[in-house]
């Protein structure tokens, strides 16, 4: 029997190869994406994460048109890095509709066909939810928030069978901005993603944590490290 994930953020990225790498595993793929990629493999649902009407109706229709998810990862996020002083108001709130609110409706309105399907549900954290730096109050935030509500729906959810992983994901190679060699592939994420989904049946890997295996050396070694936290 055909397999089916659904995925948000799936139009570049991590989130494009994670679908493609299931899809050619063999599943059929939903997509929930604010600017379509047009591959109709992709199975694109038009949805602004950042507009709760438009998730709470993505859900509906996913519910209606489908009887079983097995797979769910959400991944979409947007990074406003700004200043706390500089942050627009719209940045903050773009920043915790789309990264932590839309993931809080999804994970409610969908839970009735999680339930039946024992969906394994990945959320993608990231290590700006732990390691805080200067103008990401709005991206660490939310990001930090998101680990929060990713343990407790793992404590609400595991009677009924299902399985949840919060990937807390250090630098990928989601867009050319330098330092490739030294970030995680999208390929080797979405590799690591199907195995986790078919892992052990018995274990919960509630988080994870994923670093480049090859980071960049800092300027600073030891101890004086501690100078700059």
């Amino acid at each position: 029997m055909e397999k089916t994930m659904l995925i948000t953020g799936s139009n570049r990225g991590t989130g494009y190869g994670i679908a493609q790498y299931f899809h050619n595993k063999g599943f059929r793929i939903v997509s929930l994406n604010k600017t379509l990629k047009e591959e109709p493999w992709l199975g694109e649902i038009e949805c602004d994460l950042s507009k709760r009407e438009d998730v709470i109706a993505a859900c509906k229709l996913i519910s209606h048109n489908h009887n079983r998810i097995d797979v769910c990862v959400l991944n979409a996020a947007i990074r406003r890095l700004s200043y706390i002083e500089e942050l627009s108001e719209t940045d903050w709130e773009d920043s915790v509709s789309t990264n932590y609110s839309s993931i809080f409706y999804m994970l409610k309105y969908l839970l009735p066909l999680f339930k039946v399907s024992n969906t394994y549900t990945i959320v993608m954290g990231s290590h700006a939810g732990s390691h805080y730096f200067e103008g990401g109050a709005a991206y660490c935030s939310t990001k930090a928030a998101l680990k929060a509500l990713v343990e407790v729906f793992i404590q609400e959810t595991r009677e009924y069978g299902m399985r949840t992983t919060f990937i807390n994901a250090g630098a990928i190679n989601n867009r050319p901005k330098g330092n490739e060699d030294k970030k995680m592939q999208p390929e080797s994420i979405a590799r690591f993603l199907f195995d986790l989904v078919h892992s052990n049946p018995e274990i919960i890997f509630g988080e994870i944590e994923l670093r480049p295996a090859l980071p960049l050396k800092s300027n600073e070694q030891g101890i004086s490290k501690l100078q700059y936290i």
